[in-house]
Order: C-alpha cells, then structure tokens, then sequence
C-alpha cells in the first residue's frame, strides 16, 4: 500500500491528465452514438443480427476481438437498439486513439503526442469507422498498436509485459482479415528481439507460457477454414480478381481517396469531401519528405514496409478498406509537427516570444482542424441527404 501511495502523488499530475483524457475520449467516442442518424444502415442491422456468444463465434470465427466484446454486449443488454449496437465499435475507436498516443510519445514526446492525438482522435474518418456497427474499426485500430508493438519490442523485448502481450496481441489479430500479412512483417522485422525474448523468457514456465499464446488461437482459426472455407478472406484477398486494368484503376485510386477526394460511400463519408483537410495534408506532406531524407533509419523502414502492405491489400478491394491506412497518415502528420516545431525552435532556442508565437499558430491550427472535423462529421454528415437515406431502418 505505501509503494501504491508513493506511486501515485510522485504521478498524480500525469494520472490526472490521463484520467482527464480518458473522459473526453469516452465523452466523444459516445455522443448521440445512437442518436445522430435518424436511424441505422442495411450493414448495421445485418451486423446487429449475427449471433454472438459461443455460437456465433463457432460459425463466424474472422473478425473475432469485435465478436467477442460484441457478445458480452448483446447478453449483458439483450434488448439493444443503434446506440448497442455500435457501442462495440467505439470500444475499439477509443483503442486506436490510446494505441496512437502511445506511439507518438515514444517516438516524438508528450507535447507532439497530445497535439496529434487531438487531430487524430476529432479526424472526421476515425469517428465514422469508430461509430457505425462495421468491422472495419478492426482495421482503425489494428494498424497503430501493430506499430506500436514493434517500437516496444525493439525496445523493451525483455520485458514480461511487453513480450507476452505482444503474443496475445498478435494471436488475437490474426483472426481479422489481412493483417496475418503485417503480422509477419512485424515477426520479420522484430526477429531479433524476439530470439532475445525467447532466451530471456527461457525457463519451462516461460517458454510454455509463450507457446501456448500462440498455439491457442490456431485450432479455432483452422476449424474455420476446412468447415466454412474462409481461407481467401483471411488472406485479405477478394473472392473473385478483376480485370487487369480494373485492379490498376484500384491501385491508382487508394492515393486518390487518402489525398485528394474521399470515397463516395454515404454510409463511411461525406460525399467525395477529402480525407485530410489542408492543415492535416501539409503536415502529412512534410512527414513524407522527413521519412523520405531518412530512408534507411529504423521508423522510416517500419512506416515504409506497413505502407506497401497496406495499399497492396486495400489495393485489392478485398475485405481490407482505407480505415488501415488511415491512421498511417496521422502517423506522418504526427512526424510533420515534429518536425516543424524542431526547426522552428532551433532557430529561437532562447527567445520566449517567438517560442511562444510557433507554439501558438501550431495550435491553433490544430484548433481549427479539429472544429472542422468535428462539424463535418457530428453536422454537415448526418444532414446530408444522402446520409438520411442510407440510415432509416429501425432495428
């Protein structure tokens, strides 16, 4: 008890600010869930009605971290309407935004850390995917904390912690679509600490224990695919390949969505609005060209590797859609800050008014993204008449 209390008032500033932070996550992650759209999409109520618990998950075992938090949610309240239904989905929204805190504070500190989450979290795109009952959330949140395994890996690989979880993690991953493939990259590329890990974790105990959280996740996973066949959505792969110039105007347009005009998907987006607003894309711009100055250091190879794999399998059109590199793109975005903050304060080290000037148009630059994020999805989205024709339907 006396290392707890030493704990917490040599931390209470920082707990403070985390439990601050939490609630206004939660805050945004659940205002009007189910009340913002008049009612809910075809997807939505098709997904609303799988069946969850073990009988669901026996006969739909892909997708399964939503299935499972999904069947704790539908037996807890069995009579369940929008706000239930996509209350799952905003569970995980809420992951990928502490996933991406996290990793923006090993790599650029807590001062950049706060000032992208604030972007990524208000992004238009990460409350659509964190607030509609879809599994493409999945993907939202699967891409920063596979990221973020890595860089606790190459650092802390001989921590308990960090070795088992990424263990679970990874198991627990590979039942959603695509990503056995970044999963590889990630075992590829951590090679290394992972053999470190493995001696370090050496006894008996250890080593069963590290075992058994891998091969626990397989024998549900290949019952899946000799009874039901699901091997080529695993994969992430479509079921059946277009045309060769097809596929091309598929590839040519995963840049196009990302930069210059969103998808027209009334159910995920407003019209053909952009992804990333202007402030958002020239910091993105300029995280690009720091990576691209750097090409052989440690992040830029991660970034670059998660990156080909990404656009090749949204590239596809198979069951992986943007939501997996959305979130690649605040990662830069977060770089690019850091990167103009860097500059410009290694020009004023010691002059507190220019300081204070660089800081306070960075901010409020940030302050003007995430107020027109904000309207664009909480207003200008649910208003729009195409919208109010994709959500009708009552469960």
């Amino acid at each position: 008890m006396g290392r707890i209390r030493n704990f917490l008032s040599e931390n209470s500033r920082v707990i403070g600010w985390s439990v601050l932070g939490l609630m206004g996550l939660s805050a945004l992650m659940l205002y009007r869930l189910g009340s913002l759209t008049a009612g809910m999409s075809v997807t939505e109520i098709n997904n609303s009605w799988l069946p969850v618990g073990w009988h669901g998950i026996y006969h739909q075992a892909l997708y399964l971290p939503l299935n499972l938090v999904r069947s704790v949610d539908f037996v807890v309240f069995t009579d369940h309407g929008a706000f239930l239904s996509r209350l799952p989905n905003a569970f995980f929204g809420g992951l990928a935004v502490i996933s991406f805190a996290c990793l923006i504070k090993l790599w650029h500190g807590t001062r950049t850390a706060v000032m992208a989450t604030l972007l990524f979290a208000t992004s238009a795109w990460v409350l659509h995917a964190s607030r509609l009952a879809s599994f493409d959330v999945l993907y939202l949140w699967a891409l920063p904390t596979l990221i973020l395994i890595n860089v606790l890996l190459h650092k802390y690989s001989q921590k308990a912690l960090v070795w088992y979880g990424s263990l679970f993690i990874w198991g627990l991953m590979l039942y959603v679509p695509g990503l056995v493939w970044l999963i590889g990259l990630s075992v590829y590329l951590q090679r290394a600490n992972i053999a470190v890990a493995w001696k370090h974790f050496g006894s008996f105990a250890g080593r069963f224990a590290s075992i058994g959280l891998v091969v626990i996740w397989l024998p549900l996973l290949i019952f899946d695919f000799i009874k039901f066949g699901g091997l080529v959505t695993w994969l992430g792969l479509p079921n059946h390949f277009a045309e060769p110039i097809t596929i091309i105007k598929q590839f040519v347009a995963v840049p196009i969505h990302l930069f210059i005009r969103g998808p027209r998907y009334p159910e995920m987006w407003l019209d053909a609005a952009p992804i990333l607003d202007i402030f958002s894309l020239a910091m993105c711009i300029i995280g690009i060209y720091f990576y691209a100055k750097h090409p052989k250091a440690y992040r830029a190879r991660l970034l670059g590797s998660f990156a080909v794999i990404g656009v090749l399998l949204v590239g596809l059109a198979g069951p992986v859609g943007l939501s997996l590199l959305v979130p690649l793109l605040y990662i830069l975005i977060a770089t690019g800050i850091a990167y103009l903050l860097h500059d410009w304060l290694k020009v004023f080290p010691s002059n507190p008014l220019a300081r204070g000037l660089g800081l306070g148009l960075i901010s409020l630059a940030i302050g003007l993204s995430c107020i027109y994020n904000l309207r664009s999805y909480f207003i200008a989205w649910p208003h729009n008449p195409t919208t109010q024709v994709v959500f009708q339907y009552r469960r």
